[in-house]
């Protein structure tokens, strides 16, 4: 009987479990319309505002409600909380009555209340989400004033594309928005012509991508030429529903700009019956020009009574204006005479579009008979850089600061007049204060801005506060910087006061926000000072740098934090080093039990004395005596080597001063089965070194469009400065906008010549840093899913998703390639990571395991201002290795003139091809280098030759630097986490014979900068193949798994039309769909827990129902 009632408890937990759930109730301020709950738990997104869980509004009160099922009251209290929200993003999230930040909730309160919101979230028109070829799309509705459900009325469908046209990396630019005020405002437009009596009917705005977009392949742009297919479903599948719904009059209008008015004029001549009227604002004929020219030519019309009206702006490219007056006299070729154009005064961009749009729409309802040309005073978007100035300012600023944006107080602190120097040399006239903020202020936000007047009643600096974006873990006082020149522009930034550090070295404090120290120099000469991270005092870069003499050996180092001056004395010179041979453990790499040999040869100690020290697993270390060998070498001998890593470290002193663990080695003895080593993958194999090209690259830089405008950054400009300093491959990589081709730069920004790649003898990429969630929101900054990375070769525009695996696999599907930017942004090496926890080197090395189009990480980025992403590469690779090599690389990331050229990658090329270029970085071809000083010059190591020697087991690099050959990482101590990448040989030939390891990397150095080869990679020779996944099995990915609600499908080389299949563990077909194209998208709410196999052809994947 107790063993009954006992299982009778237990399987009443389960149970309750099982079935738990919990109701969310919430108050909000009265005329909330929207309102969600996002949390911490993956039922509440996890901490994705986008994605965030919608309530119900109750009847007739101010209060929403949700249930969640599968979570208890417990697991809330025991995540990290949750909040509200009345919109999906953060800018709506709720705040005290005072307007200050609120406490994450942890009990569920009946109800909780909402005092104030952020801001008011007030969407125009109806959201809903509607299938397109098996795919989900959002669609905005805007319905005539006194809509009455049962009347037919004229429709309009607007495509677009979410592209951004200006400020591409503001917080507060929203891109296309057909909608909005802000954009096309057609909602305000529409509403003036009604108000004049005219009928406007229904607008539907539907935004999709490149690939649904263009007719025919681009061929720099993989994955386009889907919209046959979206456009024949759109007709046959999505119309006849929607319009069940809203009932509407035919033949319908379309109506989109730039790449989405080719697809209007493409669309309206496949489906004249469907479409009456097209409206195209500056349509991208040049996407598919030759395509449509050929089309249009062959084409027949079925009737020609289809009204085009196409419209152009004054600043759009000539060619763009040719291209529509091509199009158009084809047109009228084919028998169309309600065809009328019109130019108006403006951008190539969504404002200018929307001033253009109530004409045009009056003329394709049939409301006007023409066009007119119409010029709309323009509006600026170039100021003109601002200059220097030596005479000191006078105007005096004070410092403001809250804890939130709308209620900062007067703080009263005041800038003091004197000279910023940029460059820590320069001097410029300007006004400058450093504000100390105690480490008691933990709030997440700390907002601040300067005012010029003395109470804080004048004209305030920025538009908008900035944001330090302070965390509860912050352990330090903060310091944050602001330096204002005469014309009003700024430079800001904000250290943690304890973590100033040059050449590595931590700096003392002294008077007035002044830092100091002494440091010795080797071989590089270069002094560099960087700041910490506010909150974790992780590495956040560089702020200036110098160089002293050749010869010189110490030096003192005092930087002013305030004004950004970097002095340097030289107090000792001399040789700077050892000539060093070489200095290496063989085999590097052990198992337990084996024998191991350092050996070093020094073939001028230059008035050096020389000794040697051991040490085991991070204990203290002893002085070793090495035993004389033949030619000069000296070596030392471990037999029946112990599990762990042994240190050997090589010091020297001149004149009383020591240096210790000058140069240093180690040997790493694992446990596990002893293998005979062989190369399994060399990315240097194919090249002959003595015809290959050597071609300069950068493959992350910005311009104007993600800065602000009046630091003259252009396009045109940046590519100049690249060419001139000698790099043939560059990829113009704007936040979440495609600057691409060259040849289009006037067309977004008009003062800004053309560029051709051709007639410089460079390759552009078409690139893209894909920065902001589906959400406009920086996902870093709120704990999204979101991180940066570059995408190359799709055309992108970011913005589509929330999560960065969906955006991994799209890509992928469509061809193309990324590469992951700074991750040191994101990654601590203070903490520790479970092998699945976001940003961790296990989450990353599942990512680079799972999506091939991911070739590699930036692992120098901005100069070296993260150089523990070096040692996060390491610990990925020891995860990946030997199956999935992970490339380097080495890349600008510049916002300004001080940040460039200290970056630079030598692809590997027989010719200078795309092709070339896209087969170089599949198989990691390519060397990559920092340059601290930025000469543009190509001043770091270079590397003439990589040879393996297969018969003696050798690698040796030609190159005119120190190569240190790494292998992982290993702790400084036995209580560090993972601090460094350990040195296993230094010399130019590494010997793997007996070596136990994965992969071995080159890192070279010379007095101006560091040079790193690609990952060589070794397997046992004597095992039968590697157990890969064949590449045909990677072509289907299912995502997210575990899925919960839906599944998205990506599919490369997908063929439309082909069923998908999901079968349960019994072998049943539970669910089958479509393949829709690269990307389709699954409703699988209803399937029960469990795990199920997805199946399209002869490509299987095993997901999970949550």
């Amino acid at each position: 009987m107790k063993y009954i009632l006992s299982l009778f408890v237990t399987l009443c937990v389960v149970l309750s479990s099982a079935f738990a759930d919990v109701t969310f109730t919430v108050n909000v301020p009265a005329g909330t319309k929207y309102c969600y709950v996002v949390g911490g738990l993956p039922e509440l997104s996890a901490w994705a505002a986008g994605a965030a869980v919608p309530m119900t509004k109750i009847d007739g009160k101010d209060q929403f409600k949700v249930t969640i099922v599968g979570i208890t009251p417990a697991d809330v209290a025991n995540s990290d909380g949750y909040k509200y929200t009345c919109g999906p993003d953060w800018k709506y999230v709720e705040k005290t009555a005072s307007g200050e930040e609120v406490a994450n909730r942890t009990t569920i309160g009946n109800p909780d209340v909402v005092a104030k919101w952020a801001s008011t979230y007030n969407p125009i028109g109806i959201q809903e989400t509607w299938k397109i070829n098996n795919k989900d799309y959002a669609v905005q509705i805007l319905l005539p004033a006194n809509y009455q459900s049962d009347k037919q009325y004229p429709i309009t469908y607007m495509f677009g594309r979410h592209q951004r046209y200006r400020d591409a990396g503001s917080d507060t630019e929203m891109g296309d928005r057909i909608l909005y005020p802000d954009s096309w405002a057609v909602a305000d437009s529409t509403e003036a012509m009604q108000n004049r009596g005219e009928e406007v009917g229904i607008i539907v705005v539907i935004y999709a991508q490149l690939p649904e977009l263009t007719p025919w392949v681009n061929a720099d742009f993989m994955g386009t030429g889907q919209a046959e297919l979206f456009l024949k479903s759109f007709v046959e599948d999505f119309k006849p529903q929607f319009e069940k719904k809203y009932l509407a009059q035919t033949p319908a209008t379309i109506m989109g700009a730039d790449v989405a008015g080719l697809f209007a004029i493409y669309a309206a001549t496949k489906y004249p019956e469907v479409f009456g009227a097209c409206g195209a604002f500056s349509p991208a004929i040049w996407y598919n020009k030759a395509e449509l020219t050929n089309y249009l030519n062959a084409y027949q019309p079925a009737n020609t009574q289809t009204r085009f009206a196409i419209a152009y702006t004054t600043q759009d490219m000539q060619s763009t204006k040719e291209n529509i007056q091509s199009v158009t006299a084809l047109l009228a070729q084919k028998g169309f005479t309600q065809i009328q154009t019109c130019e108006g005064n403006g951008m190539h961009d969504d404002r200018s579009w929307g001033k253009l749009f109530p004409q045009v729409f009056s003329y394709l309802q049939g409301q006007t008979s023409k066009l007119s040309t119409v010029h709309p005073t323009p509006y600026t978007l170039h100021p003109a850089p601002h200059t220097l100035h030596l005479t000191p300012s006078t105007t005096t600023w004070t410092f403001m600061n809250g804890t939130s944006s709308s209620s900062l107080a007067c703080e009263g602190t005041t800038t003091q007049a004197g000279f910023y120097y940029a460059d820590g040399k320069t001097p410029q006239a300007a006004q400058m204060l450093v504000k100390e903020i105690p480490v008691d202020s933990k709030t997440y936000s700390y907002y601040w801005n300067m005012n010029n007047g003395a109470d804080c009643s004048g004209t305030t600096l920025m538009a908008s506060p900035k944001d330090i974006g302070f965390k509860s873990s912050r352990k330090t006082t903060s310091w944050q910087r602001v330096a204002i020149f005469e014309d009003g522009t700024y430079e800001q930034s904000a250290a943690s006061s304890a973590h100033f550090k040059v050449n590595g070295q931590t700096m003392t404090i002294a008077d007035n926000y002044t830092l100091t120290a002494t440091i010795s120099l080797t071989d590089d000469k270069t002094i560099s000072v960087h700041f910490g991270s506010v909150n974790s005092g992780s590495d956040m870069g560089e702020l200036v740098s110098t160089t002293v003499s050749e010869n010189c050996l110490k030096a003192n180092v005092t930087y002013s934090y305030l004004t950004n001056q970097l002095l340097v004395t030289e107090t000792a010179w001399g040789s700077s080093d050892i000539d060093l041979d070489y200095f290496k453990v063989e085999p590097a790499v052990v198992r337990v039990g084996a024998t191991a040999k350092m050996s070093v040869k020094i073939t001028n100690k230059n008035g050096y004395k020389v000794s040697f020290r051991m040490n085991q697993n991070n204990q203290p270390s002893s002085p070793i005596t090495l035993t004389q060998g033949a030619d000069g070498e000296e070596y030392y001998t471990i037999s029946s080597a112990q599990s762990g890593i042994y240190g050997f470290y090589l010091d020297i002193e001149l004149n009383g001063t020591t240096t210790k663990a000058h140069r240093a080695v180690y040997l790493k003895v694992i446990d596990g089965k002893e293998m005979k080593p062989t190369i399994h993958q060399n990315p240097y194999e194919d090249i002959d070194w003595q015809t290959v090209n050597q071609y300069k690259a950068n493959f992350h830089t910005h311009t104007t469009q993600s800065n602000d405008a009046s630091d003259g950054f252009t396009t045109a400009y940046v590519v100049d400065r690249y060419y001139a300093a000698g790099y043939k491959i560059l990829a113009l990589t704007d936040h979440d906008y495609n600057p691409y081709p060259w040849e289009l730069f006037p067309q977004y920004m008009p003062s800004v010549p053309a560029r051709s790649p051709e007639g410089m003898q460079m390759l552009a990429v078409p690139g893209n840093e894909l920065s902001k969630d589906n959400t406009n929101s920086w996902s870093e900054r709120t704990g999204g899913q979101f991180n940066h990375h570059n995408d190359f070769f799709t055309g992108r525009q970011g913005q589509e998703f929330a999560s960065l695996q969906e955006s991994y696999a799209y890509t992928y599907a469509l061809g193309g390639m990324q590469i992951i930017n700074h991750p040191g942004q994101y990654w601590s090496i203070d903490n520790t990571y479970t092998e699945t926890q976001k940003d961790g080197p296990g989450w990353h090395a599942k990512n680079f395991q799972t999506f091939p189009s991911l070739v590699g990480l930036e692992v120098y980025n901005q100069g070296n201002r993260r150089p523990n992403d070096r040692i996060l590469w390491d610990q990925i690779l020891e995860r990946t290795m030997p199956k999935r090599n992970i490339f380097g690389y080495s890349c600008d990331d510049a916002h300004n003139n001080d940040q460039l050229f200290r970056n630079y990658n030598f692809m590997l090329m027989e010719d200078l091809t795309t092709d070339e270029l896209k087969d170089a970085m599949s198989k990691g071809e390519s060397y990559f280098c920092y340059e601290p000083a930025g000469t543009g010059q190509g001043k770091a190591p270079r590397i003439t030759d990589i040879k393996v020697d297969e018969e003696q087991q050798t690698i040796t690099i030609q190159t005119d630097g120190l190569v240190h050959w790494i292998y992982g990482t290993d702790k400084t101590s036995t209580s560090a986490s993972s601090a460094r990448s350990t040195v296993v040989g230094i010399g130019n030939t590494f010997s793997y014979k007996g070596y136990q390891g994965t992969y071995v990397r080159a890192f070279i150095t010379n007095r101006f900068g560091e040079t790193c080869t690609q990952p060589i990679t070794f397997v046992d020779e004597t095992t039968q193949g590697m157990d890969e996944i064949p590449a045909e099995q990677m072509a289907l990915m299912a995502y997210p798994n575990p899925a919960i609600d839906y599944l998205s499908i990506f599919i490369k080389d997908a063929q439309v039309g082909q069923p998908i299949n999901i079968y349960d563990m019994h072998g049943r077909c539970v669910l089958t769909q479509s393949v829709a194209g690269p990307y389709t998208k699954l409703d699988i709410n209803y399937l029960s827990q469990g795990m199920y196999m997805v199946v399209v052809g002869n490509q299987k994947a095993k997901i999970i129902k949550d």
